[in-house]
């Protein structure tokens, strides 16, 4: 009998300590999809640094039917990457994304022309610039998608 009391209480207590493991493992994973958004008027970044390869999303919520404009991108050396236009009227929410890469254009042929804080400006509307930055490091397997197109091209 002494013995059956015995397994049951290690029983529990193991099963007690595995619920507690796994619920600070638990607690630590939602800590890691948390994000940090960068707002300006209705329109958000998700988070300030990102390393190369990652996508930047971009939302928009409760644009109001008189917002129209442009979404304009700019790269650290303050050239136009990408744009985004938006119509209130049309639609008064969005999300999409973009993936900053080394295609063959003058202004960013090599991983090192993406490093450093990028600018979204918000054309026809009277919202703050808001920036984002790439670190210099990469996400896992991002360095086979951005390579040196200007080494490669000679």
């Amino acid at each position: 009998m002494k013995k059956n009391n015995i397994y049951i209480i290690t029983g529990c207590v193991i099963a007690a300590i595995a619920a507690v493991s796994l619920y600070f493992v638990g607690v630590e994973k939602e800590e890691e999809l948390k994000f940090e958004w960068l707002t300006s008027g209705p329109f958000s970044v998700q988070r300030y640094q990102h390393k190369l390869g990652e996508n930047i999303f971009i939302v928009g919520y409760d644009i109001a039917p008189h917002e129209k404009g442009m979404i304009r991108v700019y790269t650290p050396k303050n050239v136009e990457y990408t744009s985004f236009p938006f119509d209130g009227s049309v639609k008064s929410q969005f999300n999409t994304y973009f993936k900053p890469d080394t295609t063959a254009h003058k202004d960013r042929c090599s991983p090192e022309d993406l490093v450093g804080v990028w600018t979204m400006v918000f054309d026809g509307v009277p919202y703050e610039p808001i920036e984002f930055e790439f670190i210099n490091e990469y996400i896992l397997g991002a360095e086979a998608d951005i390579t040196n197109v200007c080494r490669d091209a000679t």
